[in-house]
């Protein structure tokens, strides 16, 4: 189902607000964002995917861990991160997390 979406993200203090329209089916959301990057969410897993040229992000909530996957290099690594918000209801998902070594909470709310 095509669906229109609000999408309000806070990351490195820089906060913004959009409107998006998103394939959902069952617990998974797609879309893509105003920087070209491909977005899909899986509300159940509690994992968040960013797909853009150079760069795959895998944000797994429920494991503390964020895999950077480089294309161009073909190498990958993990970052932790600690999980402090990760909250899935019938009409909106919401996260906030704190990379290990930063003191910056960063933050995703979906409404749908």
């Amino acid at each position: 189902m095509k669906k229109e979406i609000k999408v309000y993200t806070k990351l490195n203090n820089v906060e913004e607000c959009n409107l998006f329209f998103a394939i959902i089916q069952d617990d998974v959301i797609k879309y893509i964002d105003l920087e070209n990057n491909k977005m899909t969410i899986d509300k159940e897993k509690g994992i968040i995917i960013r797909e853009n040229r150079e760069y795959l992000f895998t944000m797994n909530f429920k494991d503390n861990i964020i895999k950077i996957y480089a294309k161009k290099l073909k190498s990958s690594f993990d970052k932790e991160i600690k999980t402090i918000v990760l909250e899935n209801s019938n009409k909106r998902f919401i996260v906030r997390y704190l990379l290990s070594d930063e003191t910056i909470v960063n933050e995703y709310c979906i409404y749908f």
